[in-house]
């Protein structure tokens, strides 16, 4: 913050004057500055005292209603507004070159969910670790009466196609030995195959591009947990708003009344000042004593500690439960690992345990080879294997309620988190704020200020 600060008080300067240039240029004048004394010194001694008890109340209103438009401009558009002008929007910004909006936080989900998934996978958890909490005979036990129907299909339906005169040859009895053989050891292959996962899993899943991918395609849910995680934060913005604001607005009161008795030329440009201060200031302070001081500290017998950062154990307890349901559950860990960045290498993993099945159900390896040819026999392992791997998306599902349980990943999120040090506790939601900021704080400034001038000539000029 303190490199952008200079850069915040050149914008907040250049602003204040671009909203007050007409009424500087039209004061210069000297016709319009005569009837402008004109009309305020006929004023002044008529002004009534409850027009200046309003200030400190509009202030409050200024200070809450340019808070709640920056926690809006944070979460909301979804997408870029006007869509017709979409094609402008500067990269990585909420902000077009020709104008409109996006909510900071859908226009950052993925960078904001890669933020978070380095905070989970350096301090919270290790994959590999998770996965270590599996149980193959569990999950295989729970798996196998549907991967049996599928076995019992792909051998009588495969080999019957691929290999009739072999097939038919074969005794009735021995065919239905050979498939209850492979029934009875589909649940053998299953345990190989979460053992194998368990000893790779960092060779078949990518977490970072999971939960990113994610973010991007379902920027409401991102919204909404940190809507959620922050909920009490966004109230205090909110509401501090309205008592910030008032405070200012004490002051402004004060200076304006003697300002407007003693020189009260000047006050055209003092309602549009104090109104882009309380606008900008109000959102500045919010912002700051949400997350400052991040450790701690006694003032005069006052501990002044950020708001966020009080309410560590209740938020890691929210930010688990909704990182599993929306992001870490068993349900996406698989569909990374199918169709994600190491599919191929996930697919080699199943494979090979399936051809080491397939060649076990079949018994006498070499036996098959001889009557069917080596050639048929690769075709038709090959066939099945194939098919094997095209089943486990339909099988798995059964499993994913056991997986989140034996996984635990929020009760080791929440349980870590609640032990962060604060300084990285504060990168949970801060990152939401801490890059646009300014943005929000001027934003709240020049809406302050065309309220000051609203203020100006419908109460005082």
């Amino acid at each position: 913050m303190r490199r952008r600060f200079p850069r915040a008080v050149t914008l907040a300067a250049t602003t204040y004057v671009a909203a007050t240039l007409a009424l500087a240029r039209w004061t210069d004048d000297d016709d319009g500055a005569t009837r402008l004394r004109r009309r305020l010194l006929a004023a002044d001694s008529t002004t009534p005292l409850w027009r200046y008890a309003l200030i400190p109340f509009i202030a409050a209103a200024v200070g809450w209603g340019t808070n709640v438009v920056a926690l809006k401009m944070t979460f909301y558009p979804l997408e870029f507004f006007p869509g017709f002008l979409r094609f402008a929007q500067v990269k990585g910004q909420p902000f077009g070159a020709l104008g409109g909006w996006q909510g900071i936080i859908p226009s950052k989900a993925g960078e904001m969910a890669e933020i978070l998934v380095d905070l989970m996978t350096k301090k919270l958890i290790d994959i590999k670790e998770i996965f270590t909490r599996l149980e193959p005979k569990t999950f295989a036990s729970i798996m196998d009466p549907e991967m049996r129907c599928v076995t019992e299909d792909i051998f009588e339906t495969v080999l019957a196609r691929e290999a009739p005169t072999f097939w038919q040859g074969l005794p009735r009895v021995v065919r239905e030995e050979m498939v209850a053989e492979a029934m009875a050891q589909s649940s053998g292959l299953l345990e190989d195959i979460i053992a194998d996962l368990m000893e790779n899993v960092y060779d078949v899943l990518d977490l970072k591009t999971m939960v990113v991918t994610l973010a991007v395609n379902n920027k409401d849910k991102v919204v909404n947990m940190f809507r959620e995680v922050g909920a009490n934060e966004f109230v205090f913005i909110e509401r501090s708003g309205i008592y910030f604001g008032f405070a200012f607005g004490l002051v402004q009161m004060v200076v304006f009344y003697f300002v407007d008795k003693h020189a009260p030329e000047q006050g055209v440009w003092l309602l549009p000042f104090f109104g882009f201060a309380v606008g900008y200031l109000t959102n500045f302070v919010a912002l700051k004593v949400i997350f400052q001081p991040i450790e701690p500290k006694r003032v005069c017998g006052v501990t002044l500690h950020g708001v966020f950062l009080r309410r560590q154990n209740e938020v890691s307890e929210e930010f688990a439960r909704l990182n599993q349901l929306h992001f870490c559950n068993a349900e996406n860990l698989w569909e990374e690992m199918m169709n994600g960045t190491y599919k191929e290498k996930f697919e080699a993993l199943v494979r090979r345990n399936a051809e080491n099945f397939f060649d076990k159900a079949i018994g006498s390896v070499t036996t098959a080879k001889l009557i069917i040819g080596a050639e048929k026999y690769d075709e038709i392992k090959c066939t099945i294997v194939d098919m094997i791997f095209a089943s486990i998306p339909d099988c798995v599902p059964v499993t994913y309620d056991y997986q989140n349980e034996a996984l635990g990943i929020e009760d080791t999120v929440r349980e870590r988190m609640q032990k962060l040090p604060a300084k990285d506790f504060e990168r949970v939601l801060h990152p939401v704020f801490e890059q646009d900021e300014i943005k929000l704080i001027v934003v709240g400034g020049v809406l302050g200020a065309l309220t000051g001038v609203a203020q100006y000539f419908l109460a005082f000029a």
